[in-house]
């Protein structure tokens, strides 16, 4: 089939994770289990959309890293033969592995390995256009009680089955593929119990699901799924064990979603035991079984799940990420509903979201971060005469208490008064709506400037609180004026590369321009659309995922797990409530040890917040839902979720 994969070179990501849809709509169907050991997932990895070529060089290159391949699948894409795969750390000095085999070269290599002592343990039939290609791994190890067989007809394969498992062998490994519109099978028996496991083959995708969501309630679990198309219906094949401990698998993804449940699961806890890719119509389409290998409980995430998809039903929100730290270590994120409801991408750990006045805090770091190199003082004055930005802004003559404006004062929200608020109806003194909100068709130096000739502050600074986001945006061109960099610029290259983060941008303001793996937002009947997101970079422009804001967010709590980027004297001075509000610092909420941040705005709510009890969460969304709330409880489901996990995972996801 000559159809086109959408699936990029650079979606070769490497591959940790996943869970399972073992029930419909992909909710998790897991059991309660013994915990696993615990150990590092970093020990497994895998590649998809691989040439040939590229399959070896990796290959090559994960053999040297001391990864032995463990998985293999092929199949046939847009006329090109593609390879995904799967590795363990461990002993690779035992193995050997081929691929692009033709049915005779397979066969002279099972004799010729079987007779060396190497046994065959995966082999994975595919296409090239015409013919059947094979591709297959061995290990050193007894070839005894070993059947192996290929290029089998339904009809053959079936009556195989049955003839092995009546002399006691048992499936280990099917592979089923397409040749001129015919299924061929090729399979992998061992001597043992051929009892405790279901076997289908030439299922369809809802037959796949019934199957699963049936055996499932039984306690099997999905060890393997392969999907193939067959004169261009896709087919799957699948071997179910019974299992304690926590499994998964997914099925009918794309190329997006595959990329995305990658991220959304390792997150989770799972690593991958089973990969099959194969031509979608459209697409290069995928199915996968993962198994959990921390020491979550069952108990302790379903709880915690249930309450975040509660809220999200109640408030009719399509899409929710979250994350949660524990003593500086990442353990646990995951994506709920999806990120663009239209085409079904679902939304993962690792979707990137507007984050609104979230982005406050990380302005903030950065002030700070320049006052601890000397490279402003937060007593400085910001406009006018010997200030630092000097009259670049507006053309009329500057007040007294616009010229007696500092860092400080606008870090507070106590530069401005009534006139610079956010409130978008008239209060008090203020006869404006929020300033960044008003004449979009000016730039951001022409807006600055028109707030300067026509907003004089209301009162004297820093003697009233009063939330701005223009402040922040006069924050965002202090660190220009002082780096002579970019806003954004400066922020990637010198806050957030320090946090080990790449994936923090200033948002698009057309949804046909955001970036790859940012989700569509919903505002309420509303228009998401309609915001300027690069003028409003330093106070609510950046976009980033749940995991890279826990990543920022353990760089700069004052705790010992990871190192913070900021002097200990430098985040206390953070984080020290002002004299017009002690309930907000710099940048942060402040209560006790706890600090936090909301956000919000036409399609999008956001809140991170760091507990005095070692625990730090995000949760982002992708609408404003449906009723006022929404925010309070996201929160509050988050935080009784957390309050009710009774044993903590010694794991670290970063």
């Amino acid at each position: 089939m000559n159809t086109k994969t959408k699936l990029a070179l650079w979606g070769m990501i490497l591959l940790f994770s996943f869970s399972f849809a073992g029930t419909k709509n992909g909710e998790n169907a897991n059991n309660e289990e013994k915990p696993f050991v615990v150990k590092t997932l970093k020990n497994y990895a895998a590649r998809h959309n691989l040439s040939s070529a590229q399959y070896q060089t990796e290959v090559t290159k994960f053999h040297k890293a001391g990864y032995k391949l463990t998985y293999v699948d092929g199949y046939y894409v847009n006329g090109k033969i593609k390879f995904a795969a799967l590795w363990k750390k461990g002993k690779t000095s035992t193995l050997i592995a081929r691929h692009n085999l033709t049915s005779k070269q397979y066969q002279d290599e099972v004799t010729k390995n079987h007779k060396n002592g190497y046994r065959l343990i995966h082999v994975d039939g595919y296409s090239n256009g015409k013919k059947a290609r094979y591709a297959a791994i061995w290990n050193k190890q007894s070839t005894s009680g070993l059947r192996a067989r290929h290029g089998l007809t339904g009809t053959k394969y079936t009556a195989e089955f049955k003839k092995n498992q009546k002399d006691g062998y048992r499936l280990v490994h099917i592979s089923g593929y397409g040749i001129k519109g015919k299924a061929y099978y090729a399979a992998i028996w061992k001597k043992g119990n051929p009892s405790g496991y279901v076997a289908r083959h030439g299922l369809t995708s809802k037959q796949y699901q019934d199957l699963v969501v049936k055996y499932w309630k039984q306690g099997f679990r999905v060890t393997q799924v392969d999907s193939y198309d067959v004169g261009n219906k896709t087919y799957y094949a699948c071997i179910m064990e019974k299992k304690s401990g926590k499994y998964s698998a997914r099925h009918g993804m794309n190329s997006k979603n595959y990329q995305l449940q990658v991220d959304n699961h390792y997150y989770q806890g799972y690593v991958p035991i089973s990969v099959s890719g194969h031509d979608a119509g459209k697409s290069s389409g995928y199915a996968a079984a993962f198994k959990n290998v921390t020491t979550w409980k069952s108990s302790d995430t379903n709880q915690l799940d249930a309450k975040i998809k509660k809220v999200m039903k109640d408030f009719k929100v399509p899409g929710v990420t979250i994350g949660i730290v524990k003593d500086g270590r990442l353990v646990y994120a995951k994506g709920y509903g999806y990120g663009n409801k239209e085409d079904k991408t679902i939304a993962s750990a690792t979707s990137l979201m507007r984050l609104a006045s979230v982005s406050k805090p990380i302005t903030s770091v950065a002030i700070m971060k320049l006052v601890e190199q000397n490279k402003l003082k937060l007593s400085d004055k910001v406009l006018g005469r010997n200030s630092i930005l000097g009259s670049k802004y507006g053309s009329k003559a500057l007040g007294n208490w616009e010229k007696a404006i500092t860092v400080q004062q606008l870090l507070e929200h106590t530069a401005g008064g009534d006139t610079w608020d956010n409130n978008m109806k008239p209060e008090g003194t203020d006869t404006w709506s929020a300033p960044m909100f008003q004449k979009k068709d000016l730039s951001q130096p022409k807006l600055i400037g028109w707030v300067l000739d026509n907003r004089n502050p209301s009162h004297k600074p820093g003697t009233r609180y009063q939330y701005s986001n223009y402040g922040y945006c006069l924050l965002g061109r202090i660190i220009e004026k002082k780096t002579g960099k970019s806003y954004e610029s400066y922020l990637r290259n010198n806050i957030l590369k320090q946090c080990g983060i790449s994936q923090i941008y200033i948002g698009a303001n057309e949804k046909k321009k955001r970036k790859y793996k940012e989700v569509v937002y919903y505002a309420n009947g509303g228009n998401a659309y309609s915001l300027q997101m690069r003028r409003m970079d330093s106070h609510g422009g950046l976009i980033a995922s749940s995991v890279d804001l826990l990543r920022f967010m353990v760089r700069v709590d004052g705790q010992n797990s990871k190192k913070d980027i900021l002097k200990s004297s430098t985040i206390t001075t953070m984080t020290k409530g002002s004299s017009a509000n002690g309930s907000y610092a710099k940048g942060w909420a402040v209560s006790g040890g706890n600090w936090s941040h909301g956000g919000g705005m036409g399609g999008t709510s956001t809140f991170i917040k760091k507990m005095d009890n070692g625990v730090s969460y995000v949760f982002l969304t992708n609408s404003t839902g449906n009723g006022a709330g929404q925010a309070g409880a996201m929160k509050k489901a988050l935080e009784d979720g957390i309050k009710a996990i009774k044993f903590w995972p010694n794991l670290d996801l970063f």
